[in-house]
Order: C-alpha cells, then sequence, then structure tokens
C-alpha cells in the first residue's frame, strides 16, 4: 500500500536527530494557533572537565581503551569531514557502536508505527490551517500529501525537526567506515525501542509537539547554523544550553519529552555501554547531547570509576 516506505532512510536520519534535542524559530503563519514561546537562560549542572570536546578516551585497569564521540546527526559537509584523531580511533577499533542500527527489519517496524492503521487521518487531529501548513512543509521533504495525510503527529514532528537533506548523516557515514574497515558493529539501542518513546505520547500531546514545530519552523536553519557553530567549535555546554533556550507558559510536554528521550536514554546507554568497555578497543557513537552535564553519559560513566580523557 504505502510506496512512501522507501523514505525511511530520511526518517531515520530525522528520528535520530530529534532524539538529540528540537529547535525552535519564529511562528510560522497560522494565524491564532500559535502558543507565545520565550527565550530563556538555561542552566548547566555539569562537571566543567566535559565542557568541552568530542572524542575521549574511556579505560579501566586492565582492558583496552574505547572511545566515545559525540556525533550531530546531519549530512552537514563541515561535519561528515572528520578530523584525523577520530578516524584513526575509528579505524583502530574492533567494535563500533551507534545508538541504533539502521537494520532493515527495524527499520520497517518503526515506519509501521509511524503511519495511521486504521481510519484515522492528520488532519482529524489538526485545524485546516495547521494541516496545510504540515502539508506545505514536508512538501519540502518530497513527502506528497497522500503520506502526510497518514502521518502520526509525532512522526510528522520528527520528520520537519532536521533539514530536508537527502544525504547520509555522520552516523551512517561512521557505520560505513566501520563496515569497509570490518569492524563489529552494535546498536545501544533498536529502532524499535527509540519508535515507542514516541508512539506511547498521549494523543494531544503529540498534537502539542506537531503544532509548536509547524509554528516556530520557520527559523529553524538559522538555530541550526547556531547548534552546528557550536558542534564544530566542540563546545558541549554551548549544546547543553542552546537546547534550553526555548520554553512555553506550559512546558509540561517538553519536560517530559527531556526526562524521556535525554536524562532516561542517558541513563540506559551508560548501561549499556559498560560491557562494552570491558571488551575493550569500541569506538562508540552517540548524539553529542548525550555527553555533557551532571546526568551525562561522560559523568555518569565516571561514577562506575572510568578514567576519562579528551582526546579532541
Amino acid at each position: 500500500m504505502m510506496t512512501e516506505r522507501h523514505k525511511t532512510a530520511r526518517w531515520l536520519a530525522a528520528f535520530m536527530a530529534v532524539l538529540c534535542g528540537t529547535a525552535f524559530g519564529n511562528p510560522a503563519a497560522v494565524a491564532g494557533e500559535c502558543r507565545a514561546i520565550h527565550v530563556v537562560q538555561g542552566e548547566y549542572n555539569g562537571p566543567d572537565r566535559f565542557d568541552r570536546g568530542l572524542l575521549w578516551k574511556i579505560s579501566a585497569p586492565g582492558t583496552t581503551p574505547s572511545y566515545l564521540f559525540g556525533t550531530i546527526h546531519v549530512a552537514d559537509d563541515d561535519v561528515v569531514n572528520l578530523p584525523q584523531a577520530v578516524n584513526e580511533k575509528l579505524s583502530g577499533s574492533r567494535i563500533y557502536v551507534m545508538e541504533a542500527l539502521p537494520q532493515a527489519e527495524q527499520a520497517t517496524l518503526l515506519s509501521q508505527m509511524m503511519f495511521f492503521d486504521d481510519h484515522r487521518r492528520l488532519n482529524d487531529f489538526l485545524s485546516e490551517s495547521m494541516y496545510d501548513k504540515v502539508v506545505q512543509i514536508l512538501g519540502t521533504y518530497h513527502l506528497p500529501e497522500e503520506t502526510v495525510a497518514i502521518l502520526k503527529p509525532w512522526a510528522a514532528f520528527i520528520t520537519m525537526s532536521y533539514p530536508a537533506d537527502m544525504r547520509q548523516i555522520l552516523d551512517l557515514q561512521l557505520l560505513q567506515k566501520a563496515l569497509d574497515n570490518r569492524l563489529e558493529t552494535r546498536g545501544l539501542e533498536t529502532l524499535q525501542e527509540q519508535g515507542r518513546l514516541f508512539n506511547r505520547m498521549a494523543m494531544q500531546d503529540q498534537v502539542t509537539l506537531l503544532e509548536d514545530s509547524v509554528c516556530y519552523h520557520d527559523r529553524f536553519l538559522q538555530d541550526f547554523d547556531v547548534m552546528k557553530s557550536l558542534y564544530l567549535q566542540r563546545d558541549l555546554k554551548g549544546l547543553y544550553l542552546y537546547g534550553q533556550r526555548y520554553s512555553f507558559d506550559d512546558n509540561a510536554v517538553y519536560d517530559s519529552l527531556t526526562s524521556t528521550i535525554l536524562t532516561d536514554r542517558n541513563r540506559a546507554m551508560a548501561e549499556r555501554i559498560q560491557p562494552i568497555l570491558k571488551e575493550g578497543g569500541a569506538f562508540i557513537a552517540i548524539g553529542a547531547m548525550h555527553l555533557p552535564g551532571r546526568e551525562g553519559v561522560l559523568a555518569l560513566l565516571e561514577k562506575k570509576n572510568y578514567r576519562i580523557s579528551r582526546v579532541y
């Protein structure tokens, strides 16, 4: 039925992107339907030693060191042209680990979760003007209206959360390099696990995420350029704070979302990384937003007595 399934790779890229933070810009033209958004001063509570750096050496007595690399899930040329230190540590590793391997079966399960499979349609939950704006925005991602019509609100929200770039994102380019070097590959999560984070959300919360994304989509590229600049400067603290710069009068859905897709996943990732670190020789690539902060993966691993030092 769904010829749109061939677009799974785009959704996987957007999906991994939104799991590490979403940006908003100025309101789009959906008169009278947009909540007021505020620029606020974020708070940073992380150890200063983890404020800056993308590549970290993780070691413990009796094991071969591993490396933890913070990615940004985009295909931008400035990002994917990796520094020599990153290429060397990747090619010299035994195992490449990423957030979720893009396995065909898992990709199909994720794609299935993104669509209504009953009588419901996306425009059942949106005003006509809001729905028209969703169709307009997702059209820039080469999604026809017949595809948009059966997307669940959370899937539409995710799809528009990063620029419409068809090229291979950094994490997948790292995966290809690992495969070319005959490294073993593993995922910390499955795509199905990631999909469930959103698929279990109340429908009204999904609609809120989508409507806010539509309303504040127009200046997204400006925010993205700032995020990319902070990433290229290896400024983890800056990324952390920039990710907190917007707030609504009722921010409950975002507070819950941050807890679910960032804090809770940081803890789960730190637990799942430890057996891999005991094996040694791993190159682990996760979104850079998972690294900093008191509840970031670096601090959580340090609490488990791993020695952590910055490489790049």
